[in-house]
Parts: structure tokens; C-alpha cells; sequence
């Protein structure tokens, strides 16, 4: 096992999550929330990247690792061309039914289809980063 995380990024995002929740008032809400959204995006590739080099520096040639992260992380495109990856699960549906959770009773349909895609059998020989 191997920490890939930066502990201090988690952080940074969680404490602004923490803002927002905690806010005693709808202004302090709001600026918690627009505070999160204009940074969100520039932490998680901040996160990303961090993520893709521990990847890289411990993920020696012939070995083979196995990667647990969130549908909104793209590591794929910053990992060194001689990794390998295999997604054991389409991404794109794992953030569209993260984006119908909300809304599932509007969708429900298309809701329970993606959910019974996410609970099907995986593949083992398909799910890994090589080098």
C-alpha cells in the first residue's frame, strides 16, 4: 500500500466543505460556497497531479497496482505513457449517476439502469495500472 494522497490539499478542501456547512448565516453560506466552487476545480488538479507522480515515482517496470479514486479525478492523462490503465467502470456513467442522485425520482429510469451498472460483476483482469 501506498499513500498517494497529499494530505494537506484533502484538507484544504474538506476545511472549505466545513465552511459552508457551518456557516451561521445565508451570506457567510454563499461566500463559503463561491469561495469552494472557484477553487474546487484548481485543489482536485493540484490533487491529480500529486496523485499521478507518487504513481509514478513507486510503480516499478512489471508491477502492477490497483488505484481507488472518485469519477472527478483525471489522473489518466497525467501518468507517464509507459503506465497502462484499465477503468473498471465507465467514468463518465459513475459522474452521471452521481449528477441524477438529487434528481433520481425525475429519472428514475435511467437512475436505477446506471445504479445496476455500478453493482454488476467486474472483470478482475481488467482492473489495473502497469508499467
Amino acid at each position: 500500500m501506498v499513500k498517494t494522497e497529499d494530505f494537506n490539499l484533502v484538507k484544504i478542501e474538506r476545511d472549505r466543505l466545513l465552511k459552508i456547512t457551518q456557516a451561521k448565516t445565508v451570506a457567510e453560506k454563499l461566500l463559503g460556497l463561491t469561495r469552494y466552487k472557484l477553487t474546487k476545480n484548481m485543489l482536485l488538479n493540484k490533487r491529480d497531479e500529486y496523485i499521478a507522480q507518487r504513481i509514478d515515482e513507486t510503480l516499478h517496470e512489471d508491477q502492477t497496482g490497483i488505484l481507488f479514486i472518485g469519477a472527478y479525478h483525471n489522473i489518466k492523462r497525467k501518468l507517464p505513457g509507459d503506465i497502462q490503465i484499465k477503468e473498471i467502470k465507465d467514468t463518465q456513467k459513475v459522474k452521471e449517476y452521481q449528477q441524477l442522485l438529487p434528481f433520481w425520482h425525475k429519472n428514475k429510469k435511467r437512475f436505477e439502469e446506471l445504479g445496476r451498472y455500478l453493482i454488476s460483476q467486474v472483470n478482475p483482469s481488467s482492473a489495473s495500472l502497469t508499467e
